[in-house]
């Protein structure tokens, strides 16, 4: 039997709000989505990587990086609408299908979050492609203790403050999803129109490397555990 055909792709849309032009900021002398694609590139499961843009300088720096390039519809340009990534992924799909490319497991790799490492990705396309799970995500442990606000009045979500105990020995611990491997089968996506779904499993990943960039003090974080963790050091 023949390797599945692993596709990667990569939003990358040219408005973002919390930085502007996000998608091309500098980490580490290179711009951020130029990670996420070397990333894509250095798996071993990936067959071809994809960034979808609308915006022409994206496409190109994506080019230049080696990735290939897909323009997206004006109605995927607007990160305003329910499950708008898991749609824009159905259509690249059946959109390179049409094309002629034959595609199994389809990688969803946020370039916000250019911390993870390509052993994951690996990892994440292993269980779908040999362990028959449909779905896979990555997580990180969370020991917080959440709240809700309902105006000017909290109250919290997930222990009791009369009981609380060593975090270590609560047994509310949970893990969050942090946005940086999504790996599912074709089928599921365009079946469902959801990424996530069927059988789902999750590779664990550690809270310093979950940083999703949204707003400027991510990108500073990220920045800063470059420069502390030695990474992109060669």
């Amino acid at each position: 039997m023949s390797a599945p055909q692993v596709y990667a792709i990569i939003p990358a849309r040219g408005g973002s709000k919390g930085i502007p032009r996000k998608n091309l900021a500098d980490l580490a002398g290179k711009p951020l989505v130029a990670h996420t694609i070397a990333q894509a590139q250095a798996a071993e499961r990936v067959t071809q990587a994809y960034v979808s843009s609308e915006d022409a300088e994206i496409r190109k720096v994506a080019a230049n990086f080696g990735a290939a390039v897909i323009d997206r519809p004006d109605e995927f340009i607007h990160d305003n609408s329910i499950q708008e990534v898991d749609r824009l992924l159905k259509w690249t799909v059946l959109e390179l299908e049409s094309q002629g490319h034959e595609i199994d497991i389809v990688v969803l790799l946020y370039a916000t979050s250019p911390l993870r490492e390509v052993a994951t990705i690996d990892a994440a396309v292993r269980m779908v492609a040999e362990d028959g799970y449909d779905s896979v995500l990555s997580l990180y442990e969370d020991t917080t203790y959440l709240w809700k606000l309902d105006g000017d009045t909290a109250a919290p979500t997930n222990y009791d403050p009369a009981t609380r105990g060593p975090r270590q020995k609560e047994n509310w611990n949970q893990w969050a999803e942090n946005k940086a491997v999504y790996a599912f089968t074709r089928d599921l996506l365009v079946e469902t129109g959801c990424r996530l779904g069927g059988k789902i499993g999750y590779v664990e990943m550690p809270k310093w490397r979950s940083v999703d960039v949204d707003k400027p003090d991510d990108l500073e974080l990220v920045r800063a555990l470059y420069q502390v963790k030695g990474l992109g050091n060669g």
